[in-house]
């Protein structure tokens, strides 16, 4: 048999991790990494692995036939700092089987720091010139050790000044686990050898070894010589001979972190240095201003340097140098990544500019992708909530001009419609050139465009989805449902800020009521309250089954007759509705407006079947209709009116089953132009959800949208605040927000968002990268 199939002996195998600080980095816990990197050791037999064959006989029994032996060689971690003139980055090279279990460490250390898998390491190559480092006395002997200190990565970065464009450095520390059961043995004889005043070097063939060697042995016989004659040890701390000793081999007394390195984690640490670049004399200086920069953590030890002329492989276990037995604590000088100090110092270094968090798994599928989250190095998908309670919450998106809010509504309605969805899109914003760039996406098929500003096509003003009934009761709820928006409409045409008084309120309804009843238009709601006769006949028109239904109203409308001396109607009390007429002079200033009111319903669409299909409905009102913002208002609060009546009707058609709802995405651009309507929402906001619309709103800053910018509390909307916002914006959600800060919001890259969604687990926060444009 041949031996490879008696003994295999199985090589660790490593992937290369590379690292991206962020602000919130601090180095006062990465003796922690260093420990689980002790924690590795295996012996050589827990390293063995047996592996049986059996067979088993006719009778039953198992019979061995072979054995073979499985030896893994002991692994090792390597730690990287690799620096040019204007790039700093930071590598673990990690054994794949403990892949989990280190990044966990960093992770559970530097907090939200990236971590991300890469193929190769930066090299060099044979011609660099590399040092390397090691104790210059006995292992026992500690470094400085300093948690709240990160003067050793300062230093090694102090080097990167010295570079030129190709120029580069490299820091490479190889970490191999070694078993701990000598080291107590090898820390007390050489404290004795401290205490006896004995050399400590190293290095013990040198002259100056031998000479301190010579010096202190010559001391201790002295002494033994002197207690012998007198019979009692005396010293003499001022003598000449102490004096020399002290001088050098220094003095008995041992650091705190000596002392605390006797119950240290150990790990044999190898260090080398090295660097290249096209001058030879600028890279043998940059190479050595490096290595001399770890004399900023000499304490009872220094590390010295030497050439280094053996070729190595980051993956090699052994990288051929000289090895010392670091303690965990001291281990923490050499385990550091770039804080916040030294990303501001050097802010070429690639980082992390926000905190980073996971998105809840119920946000990681669904329909509206709202871009892509990257957690420690792992980008996914986020979406907003698809669950049956949560899918028509409000969402708001704030984000200043050009910030990429356009685009992200373009995307958000191509994924409505490409999963069945309705999408309303109202477009008064310029040209409508957010409702083009997104019906150019779409199938043709797929988009309903209502241009508002085509005479040819325009809509009559009316409420034609509440249809028809021959059932008395539902042809007067009828009426009343249209009575309401025509109420809300008229009241919204209002220059001082100011209401219908109930009286003229009284007799606006009375007319609507009369007129709608028998099918009549807007248009005949007016004239019914300005022309006796166009009001004496639409009230013969009132069918018998609604008389008793309508008979105040016709008396209430009776007092607005105005009569002659005999009793015969001869005009109307013009002082009675003249706040409504002022309104209908408002509404009619408007040229489009106008030849709506003059328009029947007869031809317009029907918003009830049409938001039952999957399409996008675009209602276009370029800003070129409206002289001035409150005309734009007026008609923005139409159409608004219009599709909460048409919610309803739909709801009473399929008897308020939701399951039967197509769910319809009504998207505002920009609501802060138009108040009114931002109040018509605000009044409805609470109730949309429950007849399957979803609210999407954006505008510049939160205080933009303030009518209804408390109710969005209440009724559990989303945020997405995208680059670029105010501070102010922040303060607005400061407690949601948590543990996200202002800084965090401020620092956010270009078309980035810091999200508030609401998920089946609360409120998630996270950052996304917003969808490409479309």
């Amino acid at each position: 048999m041949k031996f490879s199939k008696v003994l295999e002996v199985v090589r660790p195998e490593y992937v290369f991790l590379r690292i991206k600080p962020n602000n919130s980095v601090r180095n006062q816990s990465t003796h922690k990494i260093a420990r689980a990197i002790g924690a590795l050791y295996r012996s050589i037999l827990a390293n063995i692995n047996i592996e049986e064959h059996r067979i088993v006989s006719a009778f039953g029994r198992e019979f061995v036939i072979g054995t073979r032996y499985k030896y893994t060689l002991p692994a090792k971690v390597g730690y990287y700092i690799y620096m040019e003139r204007k790039k700093v980055e930071f590598y673990f090279v990690v054994p794949r089987q403990y892949h989990s279990y280190i990044a966990e460490k960093l992770s559970d250390v530097w907090g939200a720091v990236t971590l991300e898998e890469v193929d190769v390491l930066p090299e060099f190559s044979d011609r660099a010139s590399k040092y390397q480092l090691a104790y210059e006395k006995e292992d026992a002997l500690s470094l400085a050790v300093d948690r709240r200190s990160n003067e050793l990565l300062h230093s090694n970065l102090n080097a990167v000044e010295l570079l030129e464009d190709g120029d580069k450095l490299g820091i490479y520390y190889n970490f191999v686990p070694t078993s701990q059961m000598s080291w107590r043995h090898l820390y007390r004889a050489t404290i004795a050898k401290v205490n006896r005043r004995l050399p400590v070097e190293r290095n013990k063939l040198g002259f100056a070894y031998v000479l301190k060697f010579a010096v202190s042995s010559l001391d201790i016989l002295f002494r033994e010589i002197a207690e012998a004659l007198g019979g009692e040890k005396k010293r003499d701390d001022n003598g000449i001979l102490e004096n020399l000793i002290e001088r050098l081999n220094g003095a008995r007394r041992i650091s705190e972190s000596t002392a605390k390195k006797a119950t240290s984690v150990i790990i044999d640490t190898q260090i080398v240095v090295l660097a290249e670049s096209v001058d030879t004399i600028r890279q043998r200086n940059a190479a050595r201003s490096l290595a001399q920069s770890f004399d900023t953590v000499t304490e009872d030890n220094r590390l010295s340097f030497r050439p280094h002329r053996r070729t190595f492989r980051f993956t090699d276990r052994d990288i051929r140098t000289e090895r010392n037995k670091v303690g965990d604590q001291e281990a923490q000088n050499f385990i550091a990544l770039a804080g916040r100090d030294v990303l501001e110092r050097y802010n070429f270094i690639e980082r992390v500019e926000t905190q980073e968090t996971e998105v809840p798994e119920d946000l990681t599928r669904g329909v509206m992708c709202i871009g892509e989250n990257v957690y420690r190095g792992n980008v996914q998908r986020a979406f907003l909530s698809s669950d049956r309670e949560f899918q028509n919450l409000t969402l708001v998106l704030i984000g200043p001009t050009r910030a990429g809010k356009s685009t992200l509504i373009a995307n958000l309605c191509r994924d409505a419609i490409s999963a069945g969805e309705c999408a309303i899109l109202f477009d008064y914003v310029g040209q409508c050139e957010l409702s083009r760039e997104v019906a150019a996406v779409l199938p043709s098929d797929k988009v309903l465009n209502v241009d508002c500003s085509d005479f040819r096509t325009m809509q009559g003003l009316g409420y034609n989805e509440v249809g028809t009934s021959t059932d008395p009761f539902e042809g007067y709820d009828n009426a009343k449902k249209q009575t309401t928006q025509l109420l809300t409409l008229v009241n919204s045409i209002n220059a001082e800020e100011t209401k219908l008084s109930a009286k003229m309120q009284r007799y606006l309804v009375s007319a609507a009521l009369v007129t709608f009843i028998s099918g009549g238009s807007i248009r005949n709601v007016f004239n019914c309250l300005q022309d006796h006769e166009v009001r004496a006949r639409l009230i013969r028109l009132v069918p018998k089954a609604q008389a008793e239904n309508l008979r105040k109203y016709v008396r209430w409308l009776g007092e607005i007759d105005d009569c002659d001396k005999s009793g015969a109607v001869v005009g109307t009390k013009d002082t009675y509705v003249v706040g409504i007429i002022d309104r209908l002079n408002q509404l009619e200033q408007n040229a489009y407006m106008e030849k709506m009111l003059d328009k029947d319903t007869r031809g317009n669409i029907d918003l009830v079947a049409e938001m039952q299909r999957n399409q996008l409905i675009c209602i276009r009102m370029p800003s070129d209709m409206f002289g001035t913002d409150a005309e734009r208002d007026v008609y923005t609060t139409y159409w608004s009116t219009k599709i909460w009546l048409a919610l309803q009707m739909r709801s009473k058609k399929y008897g308020g089953d939701r399951s039967k709802f197509t769910k319809v995405n009504l998207v505002v651009d920009e609501l802060y132009q138009v108040a009114h309507t931002e109040q018509f929402m605000r009044s409805k906001l609470s109730q949309y959800a429950k007849f399957g619309l979803k609210p999407i709103i954006s505008a510049h800053y939160l205080n933009q949208i303030r009518h209804i910018r408390d109710e969005l509390r209440s009724a559990n909307a989303s945020y997405m605040l995208i680059s670029g916002c105010d501070k102010k914006n922040y303060d607005e959600l400061k407690s949601e927000l948590s543990p996200y800060t202002e800084e965090d919001l401020l620092r956010l890259p270009r078309f980035h968002s810091l999200n508030l969604v609401k998920s089946a687990g609360g409120y998630a926060r996270f950052i996304t990268k917003l969808p490409a444009p479309v």
